[in-house]
């Protein structure tokens, strides 16, 4: 405990340890002044050039050694700085799109951008906690941000019930989670990770077994529901197809990534792993997520529901890499950081050819690589690399959870994953057979006008999933390195 008493040099030190988080906060406040005064113009630019200086920021603080800051409530350095910086590019590449769809949507909605900033400063706070009360705290920011964006058109039935649905079910998960953090306080006295990570906290937690199994128990449905996982999952189909595109691909990673990040923190200070009973739910989750997400989504008709199921079986394999314990975890970074630019890629590309709900029938695309050859096979590229197609990055992501898991041993649950992205594969490549093979003689109807934006957007994110799939060690190197320091804590000053 007196290594985070309150003193002025640690404060101090921790600001400075922080100031990529404070970069974000005084991007969001810039921008809500902006807007508060009328200069909308340059919105999406600020929001942009913050993220960036502060992802740019986190990194030069990249160290192996692990440091809690701000009186034991934040984690800085270890792998704090590369998730920082994962989280900031879903939000960077997100504003490729953002500002084109709304303008071709005629729904202007300046307050995104600021929601947008303020949501990464949420999954950033979550992911980098080192206190059960900032988890919350951060969880809570960025779920505020997203619920306003599922309910962005307020004229539109869908967008209505996406966040009315979002808001409810969403309550009573966080009320899950909190009710599962009192408990661990009530059980210990601490709610900091570091102390409940000593053998003491740990051993005041399993003293009463069955109380210790519904606090966990409270905490994975909190999370679990955060990141889409069976039997918490219902809401994803809905929610996203009522949300703006480019922002449903947005709550679709960035969101997770810091979700999952958060979880994993959580188990390993906890130890959950050691508990068989903890592993079993984890493990069921994963199974059974990873089986309904394929299935269903191989029977969708929308492309955007289909990308909605298709995310759900994707927490299922990221699941897995959770039950695979230390290597798992390094894994599911990696496939997180993949599957962003994968995801918000192809929601960005359904967004603008979006000019009305129908567009996102997948009938409606079919011989699109006829009259856009290009834009089609930009999209194939990410639906290919979704799939697992080797050599692009979406291989590597799966094999690095896959192979995490045999050597886990844990071979029953890769196989299933294997097999379900068999399935996987087929739902992927039927939209691009319709684009390309199967045109019958029509050409689509909606939007092919494409601004410059979003197509360097397309480009870049392209090339960075065609450069990962040849070259993962440019991504896994610094995760590799992050986990050097091991889990050592050097607590300021």
């Amino acid at each position: 405990m007196e290594a985070f008493a309150f003193s002025v040099e640690s404060l101090g030190a921790s600001a400075a340890y922080m100031m990529p988080l404070l970069v974000l906060l005084l991007t969001g406040l810039v921008l809500m002044l902006l807007d508060a005064f009328g200069i909308r113009r340059s919105l999406a630019w600020v929001a942009a050039v913050g993220l960036v200086i502060s992802a740019v920021w986190a990194w030069s603080q990249s160290d192996p050694t692990s440091r809690i800051v701000f009186f034991g409530m934040m984690e800085t350095g270890g792998i704090a700085p590369i998730v920082h910086v994962f989280i900031t590019m879903s939000g960077i590449f997100s504003l490729f799109f953002v500002h084109d769809y709304l303008k071709r949507q005629e729904r202007m909605v300046s307050d995104v951008y600021a929601l947008l900033v303020f949501s990464v400063l949420g999954m950033i706070l979550m992911a980098n906690a080192n206190d059960l009360i900032i988890t919350f705290i951060g969880l809570e920011t960025m779920s505020m941000c997203l619920y306003i964006f599922a309910s962005l058109f307020k004229t539109e039935v869908a967008s209505n019930e996406a966040g009315l649905k979002y808001f409810l079910l969403g309550s009573f998960a966080s009320a899950f989670l909190l009710f599962g953090i009192s408990i661990v306080y009530g059980m210990t006295g601490y709610t900091n990770l570091s102390m409940l990570a000593e053998p003491e906290s740990l051993a005041r937690l399993t003293d009463n077994l069955p109380l210790f199994y519904v606090a966990a128990g409270l905490l994975l449905i909190g999370f679990l529901f955060k990141v889409a996982a069976f039997p918490f999952h219902n809401w994803t189909p809905d929610v996203y197809e009522g949300t703006p595109t480019p922002l449903a691909g947005f709550m679709a990673t960035g969101s997770k990534l810091a979700a999952f990040v958060a979880l994993g923190v959580v188990m390993k200070r906890l130890d959950f792993i050691a508990y068989d009973k903890v592993v079993t739910i984890l493990a069921l989750s994963a199974l059974f997520t990873m089986i309904y997400g394929n299935i269903v989504a191989a029977r969708q008709t929308n492309l955007k529901r289909m990308l909605a199921y298709s995310s759900i079986a994707h927490s299922g394999y990221v699941l897995l890499g959770l039950c695979a314990a230390d290597i798992g975890f390094k894994s599911i970074i990696f496939y997180m950081f993949i599957y962003t630019l994968m995801n918000i890629g192809a929601f960005g590309m359904v967004g603008m050819v979006e000019s009305k709900h129908t567009d996102t029938d997948m009938e409606s695309w079919r011989g699109l690589g006829l009259k856009a050859p290009y834009f089609a096979g930009g999209l194939a590229i990410f639906l290919f690399s979704l799939a697992g197609i080797p050599p692009l990055a979406g291989f590597m992501s799966k094999y690095q959870v896959f192979i995490s898991a045999i050597r886990e041993d844990l071979i029953f649950l890769a196989t299933v994953g294997i097999l379900t992205s068999v399935i996987g594969a087929y739902y992927y490549i039927r939209v691009i057979v319709l684009m390309f093979f199967n045109s019958q003689g029509k050409e689509p109807s909606f939007n092919l006008s494409f601004a410059r934006l979003p197509m360097a957007g397309i480009v870049i994110l392209v090339a960075l999933i065609l450069l990962f799939g040849i070259f993962p060690s440019l991504i896994l190197a610094p995760i590799e390195a992050a986990f050097g320091g091991g889990v050592s804590l050097t607590a300021l000053p």
